[in-house]
């Protein structure tokens, strides 16, 4: 993203437009022109979040309104964390560079490790051990490749299990979740939302299947799978003010 201010036209500044009427309901013409009103929306907006007020759109502005700020040719809008389990057995000490091989043997985009110049598979962001220990694995300024029409806004999370020790097929789904895997997930959406403001709902993976009955509410016979094997969305609400 370009750094804007008071004068500037185009395509960015309608991006932040969209961005601070939904973060803060501006209630702004989003006709890409950065006026007086956009300005004054932008300081308010930059003094609620600790940032300074100077009424310019730089790299941090854009980056706690959730767009990435890197060289990647993509910006995004981050307005949802989707939450995944690995689909392993309780107990398993099943590690990100078990579920890296799976991702790249099912063919999972890739991305450039900038720290190792690797190019690794794994689709998640970021991976919660079975002791609570929060591995990064995709930058969440690179499109993640684990919820399908949900990628491009989203943060993926995923924590190991989700089976139940006797599971023989991959069919007896259950919360696995240790106390510290919980501890780890909870403070990281914490943060997470706390980084990126435009996020507006937590949910697990099965509740992007498809509403079949079109009632809004995505039900238990609509799953198209049990991930994340617990119910996200009413866990995890009371993060968002009513």
């Amino acid at each position: 993203m370009t750094t804007i201010k008071k004068g500037s036209r185009g395509d960015d500044v309608k991006k932040l437009q969209q961005a601070l009427n939904k973060a803060c309901n501006c209630g702004l013409s989003e006709d890409g022109v950065f006026g007086a009103k956009t300005e004054t929306a932008l300081k308010d907006y930059q003094r609620k979040y600790g940032l300074t007020p100077d009424g310019i759109a730089g790299p941090k502005t854009w980056s706690k309104l959730g767009y990435s700020t890197s060289e990647v040719p993509m910006s995004r809008l981050i307005d949802e964390i989707i939450l995944h389990c690995s689909a392993t057995k309780e107990g398993v000490n099943f590690t990100s560079d078990s579920v890296n091989a799976a991702h790249k043997a099912r063919k999972f985009s890739t991305y450039v490790d900038s720290k190792t110049g690797k190019t690794l598979y794994i689709g998640y962001h970021f991976y919660i051990r079975l002791d609570g220990t929060i591995e990064e694995c995709r930058p969440i300024n690179v499109r993640g490749c684990h919820a399908v029409n949900h990628n491009a806004r989203s943060i993926g999370i995923c924590y190991a299990g989700g089976l139940d020790k006797a599971d023989t097929n991959g069919t007896k789904i259950k919360d696995t979740r240790t106390p510290a895997q919980k501890a780890a997930i909870l403070s990281l959406c914490k943060r997470l939302i706390a980084e990126y403001p435009t996020i507006k709902r937590i949910i697990g993976h099965r509740d992007t299947s498809p509403d079949l009955n079109g009632n809004g509410v995505i039900e238990p016979f609509e799953y198209i799978k049990g991930c994340p094997c617990f119910d996200a969305i009413p866990e995890y609400k009371h993060l968002f003010k009513v």
